[in-house]
């Protein structure tokens, strides 16, 4: 099994197998170890080994000696060195070759590419500092940190809003280039400072306006190795607390531990689809904000879990001798290299205000082309018809849930559902929210009877249904079932009560979990019951929340009889049922509405473009933050659904989105009541003030994110669970 999270498709695995294997070979991490005492951050056995294998010519194009791939397999190759600590300057060169080969004409590919891509030139980067064009073409200014610059024989700067591609093979001379090498954090790699003093250029070497797509390209690159350094860390970090052992039990089985690693995971997971959506990119310019989004989690996560990794080794994990600190030595030194670039939250919120804060787009394959006639076609035709009748076209077509099985939906695949959600950007959709997961779980478990009975009247907005699972005193544990059915001729009699049910008070119909073998064990003996909501013996009591509205209830069943034609799935096996349930919210690409916030990344530039200028100078960066947040949401549902449709091992995706739509919506909402300040306190603001009072709940619905995490350390991270609780 690979070890990249960046590599979904058959031939990226193999890709990033051949990487790691190599990699091993030539012990990469042996060798960033070296460079502590004084070895090489150059050397050259691992060098010419890429170079054999062609990786320094991956994105370039074939004409010019490369392989003419994208930026994808060049980021799965970047993540496999990121997180085995590779030394040398591989990144810093083939992002000089990337930019070079995409924004510069075609003499200067020739000149320059053809010894990138064999490994015979170096490359480096210079993306800050304070580089000018003079009108006599000549080069003037500093750039205070190179990643890379000592090593290079050809240097890409930045000049304002242009790239100038320099010759660093006289340095020192008097062609006014002068690189100084710089004692460097991360020892493994050389930074130098680079001085240019009337350095002639010639002009087809100047690409105009091309800065932008030079800081995308290093900002996809970039991320990809704090990919790997985020989860070489959190590896490291696992493993250890699986076997050390404190107060006589491993670490691992402590909670304050299992939440530092699960959020190490979250973080990883949201560098990792931020990244590979920005790989993927058709052209640079689309990539811009999608790199933007990437940079952000990646200088942020790699940090964050390198600094985890030495807190959760304790003792060990501060000597000299373990390999946490050169982690956090290259994570802190990349991180710092990338923001000084430009500072990509600045960018987000711009793209945001511009409209330019969208997805990179990316070819889709030409079956596709099918299903974009049939959408459109949908669309028209949906635009045409009166609002009373939209809903019931919908339905027949199968466009209002196309991911269901068909009758009900398309039984669209990942391709389908992508192009579905473009043509119908924009097209108000009805959102069942609860009512659709159930109903998507009686359409899986149901009989033929039930299917015939329930779904149809669903989808046409006829009927709703709650679901009935927490009880009082379990909380989050919806397997704690004390809710009990005695079976009675024909049927079941329920007794027991339910709480926390979101708007059951509307609905005619609940699924219910009930207990219906008292002495089977906790996820055993439960039984998955459609209960009418209008039987005799069923009271529902709505619980004022601290909105003042009542969206959750308390539902009471008296002696409440249930036929067996409404028992759902097998008698004693509904757990099963029910954790379908708990999943069927995220089936979908756009599954997780992000909590219904009722507020918006708009909404938010608004109230920060309208604060005081203090005010939004102080909070423009968190409001970047929220934004990338937002937007990566759905890039974690959309990997899912491709590393399903691709056959790869499921991933943690769907865990992670449960947790970060209910923690992203109260972020946004919080941010928002700061920005808007004393006017969301004294009614000048009611949608938002409603808003942020409602989402104090989005973190204990359906499961706290405290026992989320749980759920994310020990099933998908594999932790011991608490001996206690077992």
């Amino acid at each position: 099994m690979s070890k990249s999270a960046l590599a979904i498709t058959e031939e990226h695995i193999d890709l990033a197998d051949s990487v790691f294997g190599q990699l091993k070979r030539v012990k990469s991490r042996a060798a960033a170890r070296a460079t502590l005492e004084d070895g090489s951050a150059h050397p050259a056995e691992i060098w010419s080994a890429a170079a054999d294998l062609g990786w320094p010519g991956l994105a370039i194009a074939e004409e010019y000696g490369g392989s003419g791939v994208g930026l994808a397999e060049l980021a799965v190759v970047l993540e496999a060195q990121g997180h085995e600590l590779c030394p040398g300057p591989f990144l810093p060169s083939v992002a000089a070759a990337v930019v070079i080969d995409r924004c510069a004409p075609d003499p200067v590919r020739a000149q320059h590419l053809p010894g990138l891509a064999d490994g015979s030139v170096v490359g480096a980067l210079a993306l800050s500092g304070s580089v000018t064009v003079g009108s006599d073409l000549t080069l003037t200014g500093d750039c205070p940190a190179v990643l890379g610059a000592p090593d290079s024989n050809v240097l890409v700067v930045v000049a304002g809003d242009d790239v100038v591609v320099v010759d660093a093979s006289q340095k020192e001379s008097a062609d006014g280039v002068t690189v100084t090498a710089l004692e460097s954090m991360d020892t493994s790699r050389s930074v130098g400072a680079v001085a240019l003093r009337g350095v002639p250029v010639a002009e087809d070497h100047i690409m105009r306006g091309a800065a932008r797509k030079a800081r995308t390209v290093f900002r996809i690159l970039a991320s990809a190795e704090a990919v790997g350094v985020s989860w070489a860390t959190l590896e490291m970090a696992v493993e250890y607390a699986k076997v050390r052992e404190q107060f006589g039990r491993t670490i691992g089985t402590f909670q304050a531990v299992k939440h530092h690693a699960a959020n190490m995971l979250v973080n990883a997971e949201e560098t990792a689809a931020a990244t590979w959506d920005a790989a993927r990119a058709d052209d640079l310019d689309s990539a811009w904000f999608a790199a933007a989004v990437a940079a952000s989690h990646a200088i942020r996560t790699q940090v964050f879990n390198a600094q985890t990794n030495i807190q959760l080794h304790g003792g060990i994990g501060f000597t000299w001798e373990h390999d946490a600190h050169l982690y956090l030595r290259r994570a802190r030194t990349l991180a710092a290299l990338m923001a000084e670039a430009g500072d990509p939250l600045l960018d987000i919120v711009e793209a945001q205000r511009s409209g330019q804060a969208h997805g990179a787009t990316f070819t889709l394959p030409p079956e596709a082309e099918r299903f974009r006639e049939q959408a459109r076609e949908a669309v028209a035709k949906l635009r045409s018809l009166p609002d009373e009748q939209r809903r019931d076209f919908l339905v027949d077509s199968g466009y209002l849930v196309p991911h269901w099985p068909k009758p009900w939906g398309r039984a669209a695949d990942v391709l389908e559902q992508l192009v579905i959600e473009e043509e119908f950007g924009g097209v108000e959709r009805p959102d069942m929210g609860i009512t659709g997961w159930v109903t998507l779980t009686i359409a899986q478990a149901g009989t033929d009877d039930q299917r015939e009975r329930w779904v149809e009247p669903v989808l046409r907005g006829q009927v709703m249904w709650c679901q009935l699972f927490s009880e009082p005193g379990a909380g989050s544990d919806a397997a704690a079932v004390r809710t009990s059915a005695k079976k009675v001729d024909g049927g079941w009699r329920v007794t027991g009560q339910k709480v926390w049910t979101s708007l059951a008070h509307l609905c005619q119909w609940g699924l219910a979990t009930v207990r219906t073998d008292p002495d089977a064990p906790k996820h055993a003996g439960v039984t998955m019951m459609a209960i009418d909501m209008n039987a005799p013996g069923v009271t529902v009591n709505p619980l004022r929340g601290l909105t003042g509205h009542a969206h959750f209830n308390e539902v009471f069943f008296d002696d409440v009889f249930v036929p067996d034609a409404d028992v759902v799935g097998d008698v004693n096996k509904g757990w099963l049922v029910a954790r379908a349930t708990l999943g069927n919210e995220r089936i979908s690409i756009g599954g997780g509405s992000g909590g219904a916030t009722g507020f918006t990344a708009e909404d938010l530039v608004k109230l920060l473009d309208n604060a005081p200028a203090e005010t939004a100078a102080y909070f423009v960066r968190r409001t970047g933050e929220v934004i990338a947040e937002t937007h990566t949401l759905r890039l974690l549902n959309l990997r899912r659904v491709t590393r399903a449709i691709a056959g790869s091992d499921p991933g943690p995706e769907g865990n992670v989105t449960k947790l970060l739509v209910a923690e992203s919506g109260q972020r946004m909402t919080e941010l928002a009541m700061e920005l808007a300040g004393s006017a969301a306190v004294v009614g000048q603001t009611p949608t938002l003030t409603q808003s942020y009072l409602g989402n104090r709940a989005m973190t204990i619905a359906g499961g706290t994110s405290e026992i989320t995490r749980n759920t994310i350390a020990e099933r998908i991270l594999g932790l011991p669970r608490d001996p206690l609780l077992k």
